[in-house]
C-alpha cells in the first residue's frame, strides 16, 4: 500500500523565498529602506549607511550594477537560506497538522449545520403531511356523513 505524499511546508515556503529574493528589484528595495523614516539611533546610522551604498551603485556601470545585484541576491538567499535550516528557526513542519484540524473542524460544522437543516425539513415535512391527512381524513368523514344524511 503506497503512503500518501507529505507535504514539507518549510521547504516549499523556503523555494518561493529564495524564487521571491531572485526576482526582486535591488534599487527599489534600497530605495525603500534608505525613503523609510527610522524609528531609533540604531536605524538612523543602517540607514545612512544604505544611503551611501545607494549613491555608489548609481557611480557604477551597467555590468557593475548587475554583478551587485546578483552579490545581494545571493547574499540575502543564503543568509535565508542558512536561518531557515537552523533548528530554532521559524519551522512550518506542524503546519500542515493546523491545516488539517482547520479543515476537519470546518467539515465537522458543516455537517453538524446540514443534519440541523435535515432534521428541520423532515420535521416541517412530517408536520405538512400530517396536516394534508387530517385535512382529507375530514373530507372523507364529511363526505361520508352527507351520504348518510341522503341515505336517511
Amino acid at each position: 500500500m503506497a503512503q500518501p505524499e507529505v507535504l514539507n511546508f518549510g521547504a516549499a515556503v523556503s523555494e518561493k523565498i529564495r524564487e521571491s529574493i531572485e526576482n526582486m528589484d535591488v534599487l527599489t528595495v534600497l530605495q525603500k529602506m534608505v525613503a523609510t523614516s527610522p524609528e531609533d539611533e540604531e536605524s538612523e546610522e543602517i540607514r545612512e549607511k544604505l544611503k551611501g551604498v545607494l549613491e555608489k551603485y548609481y557611480e557604477m556601470s551597467e555590468e557593475d550594477q548587475a554583478a551587485f545585484a546578483d552579490q545581494i541576491k545571493n547574499g540575502l538567499a543564503n543568509k535565508l537560506a542558512m536561518k531557515l535550516s537552523d533548528p530554532g528557526a521559524l519551522k512550518l513542519d506542524g503546519l500542515e497538522d493546523a491545516i488539517k484540524e482547520a479543515v476537519v473542524y470546518q467539515l465537522f460544522l458543516v455537517g453538524v449545520v446540514a443534519a440541523i437543516l435535515i432534521l428541520l425539513f423532515v420535521f416541517f415535512g412530517y408536520k405538512l403531511y400530517k396536516s394534508i391527512k387530517e385535512k382529507e381524513k375530514k373530507k372523507e368523514e364529511k363526505k361520508k356523513l352527507k351520504q348518510m344524511k341522503k341515505k336517511k
